[in-house]
């Protein structure tokens, strides 16, 4: 009995039931509505799209690459905070963008580079060089040239015997134990070993007559000429002929990865890129760059370690360029010393430097 009277209290009523129903009709019908309109959007953001509300299209974006020695530099892009090196910025909207990677105690890196649709503009050799450089004497009354200190024993007994083999040649270079030289019968390049038992003829067909030639190579794979005259010319390895770069220059060097040949007037520097460059800016064999133009003379130029950044000697001023002519070239002046001779020694990333008898050195391994 007392059952059957607490039973109305106990039972719900039958609209709860429908209420319940339609909430998660509502439910369900809203979760769908949210995936249909947030599931294109996804999926176009993760293709690199985006909306640009000024002018109400949807855009394909781009990306930046920075990568930078030393690592762990500061970038900013239209001066807001992007973390740091090496990093990967992506959805950019197509656009220039002013970017700087800077760092405590270092010059920092400039640059306006433009991200196209769809697309990584890369900036993978960006080299920050010290403010201030910490210099060692290496020797005291150097009256000799750079390359000299630097020898072994061995090294300099291997230099006076080659010379004594090549003395009467119009250009000779010891490379690998090997001795390549110009003939003064027929300034065709030749090559002997130590002994001079053996004679090699490299080059197919014989260079202009002249008094005299420097015989440039990283490692005697390639050569370049350069005459008393200032006639700039390299050795076509597959059609063995001397080809003609440049006239009326005065220094000469190849990098050590034998793809570029950097060489300058009083007033000029220039790079001869000899193999496709195929790292962002984008180069072809047989490209000819300007890299910069000053109104002091130059006196000397030579390939930094990476073979992206030249170091030259302008009056007293030893200076660093970079070779990536996007925008602007960012140029330091790295030290000051009276006319001073330079050297760059690959096996230890010092460069010297010879001023007044004096030679230093500086580290720039960082």
């Amino acid at each position: 009995m007392a059952l059957k009277l607490l039973l109305p209290f106990l039972s719900f009523p039958t609209y709860n039931i429908s209420v319940t129903k339609t909430t998660r009709r509502i439910l369900f019908y809203g979760f769908v509505a949210v995936f249909i309109l947030t599931t294109p959007p996804t999926i176009l953001y993760a293709m690199g799209y985006s909306f640009d509300w000024q002018k109400y299209a949807l855009v394909q974006t781009g990306g930046l690459y920075l990568k930078s020695t030393p690592n762990g530099a500061q970038i900013a892009i239209n001066g807001k905070n992007k973390n740091t090196t090496p990093r990967l910025v992506s959805h950019l909207r197509p656009s220039f963008y002013e970017i700087t990677i800077s760092k405590n105690d270092f010059y920092p890196w400039q640059k306006t580079l433009e991200v196209l649709p769809g697309l990584v503009t890369e900036a993978r050799n960006i080299m920050l060089f010290p403010r201030q450089t910490k210099k060692e004497l290496s020797a005291d009354n150097a009256t000799s040239t750079i390359e000299y200190y630097l020898n072994s024993p061995s090294e300099k007994q291997k230099e006076i015997l080659a010379q004594n083999i090549a003395s009467s040649t119009a250009g000779w270079l010891l490379k690998n134990d090997n001795i390549f030289y110009i003939s003064k019968a027929n300034f065709i390049l030749y090559r002997t070993d130590l002994s001079g038992s053996v004679k090699e003829q490299i080059s197919k067909e014989p260079l202009p007559p002249d008094s005299a030639y420097q015989l440039i190579s990283s490692d005697g794979k390639i050569f370049t000429t350069l005459s008393s005259k200032g006639a700039l010319a390299w050795l076509n390895n597959e059609t063995g002929i001397f080809e003609t770069i440049n006239n009326q220059i005065k220094t000469a060097e190849i990098s050590s990865d034998n793809k570029r040949i950097v060489y300058s007037t009083d007033n000029e520097i220039w790079i001869f890129y000899l193999q496709d460059i195929l790292i962002q800016p984008y180069k072809s064999a047989g490209d000819k760059e300007l890299i910069t133009r000053l109104a002091q003379k130059i006196s000397q130029v030579i390939f930094y370690s990476d073979n992206e950044h030249l170091a030259f000697v302008v009056g007293d001023q030893i200076k660093i360029i970079e070779l990536d002519g996007r925008d602007q070239r960012n140029t330091i002046d790295l030290i000051e010393a009276p006319q001073p001779k330079i050297y760059f020694d690959d096996k230890n990333n010092y460069l010297y430097y010879l001023t007044q008898n004096q030679l230093f050195r500086i580290n720039l391994n960082y």
